[in-house]
């Protein structure tokens, strides 16, 4: 590997939504470990107490935990409220919660499963987005807003129809409102992910094996590595690194961009 990089986030605030495991979880250990406060979140109140004491031991910056559901305009409200009442003020907003609809056929699914979907997916990074830029603007704050999105909102066909969809919306957020927001210092840009190894695609692979007995998950989730053209699986590490960049002076000049961290995964 060519080069070294180490982050220094001490005195910065960062939100990172839907926290407590995952991605969401390597990203916020990623900011915690650079010594950034943290406000860990999620709908559940134990796993979110038990993810920022985990998580505060790591650097030396403090780590929160706050109760959030932000399929709720209301609940987002109170996250970006009680941030500020904690720090003072917000330097980063990590949109990263997310839902994955149980229907893989847009014609069987029905407006519900589009309006959830739609609810986390889209409108709660949108609306996130604009109240802590509202905060930035308001106390002169040249922070970073940072999306979180997938390969599949770049393919035109395949699976997962409704999620493709909103993410497909969060490339075309993140590029429209990065514009109006760079005019005031605060530098929007997204990651896009493929297939990273998480409890989901853990779970995913237990059900496969579990019809296929002559494999195990372990092999299963090593052959969906092998198939990348770097020949392993995305780790919520990688996000987490991608992330740090992004916010950091090291990319004060990259406004709108979609990192894509897939391993050769955006290529296919």
């Amino acid at each position: 590997m060519v080069g070294h990089t180490q982050y220094d986030f001490s005195g910065e605030t960062a939100i990172v939504t839907g926290s407590t495991k995952g991605i969401g979880r390597g990203i916020a250990a990623g900011l915690a470990d650079a010594d950034a406060n943290v406000v860990v979140n999620s709908r559940t109140e134990s796993e979110v107490a038990s993810t920022a004491t985990e998580l505060g031991e790591r650097g030396t910056g403090r780590v929160v935990g706050i109760t959030a559901d932000v399929g709720s305009t209301d609940d987002i409200d109170a996250l970006v409220d009680r941030t500020i009442d904690e720090f003072g003020q917000i330097d980063l907003l990590v949109n990263n919660a997310a839902v994955w609809p149980e229907e893989e056929s847009l014609v069987d699914s029905d407006v519900e499963q589009w309006n959830h979907t739609m609810a986390v997916n889209v409108r709660a990074q949108y609306y996130a987005a604009k109240q802590v830029a509202r905060h930035m603007i308001d106390e002169s704050v040249e922070g970073c807003i940072i999306n979180h999105t997938s390969q599949a909102g770049d393919r035109r066909t395949g699976q997962f129809g409704l999620y493709g969809i909103s993410k497909t919306s969060i490339n075309g957020l993140t590029w429209r409102m990065a514009q109006e927001l760079a005019e005031h210092g605060i530098r929007m840009n997204a990651v896009s992910t493929d297939v990273t190894e998480t409890a989901q695609l853990r779970y995913e692979a237990e059900q496969e094996a579990a019809d296929d007995p002559d494999r195990t998950a372990e092999e299963i989730l090593r052959a969906r590595g092998e198939r990348r053209p770097l020949g392993r699986l995305g780790q919520p590490e990688d996000l987490a690194d991608a992330v740090l960049w992004l916010a950091s002076d090291r990319a004060d000049y990259v406004v709108g961009d979609i990192v894509r961290v897939s391993g050769g995964g955006n290529l296919e």
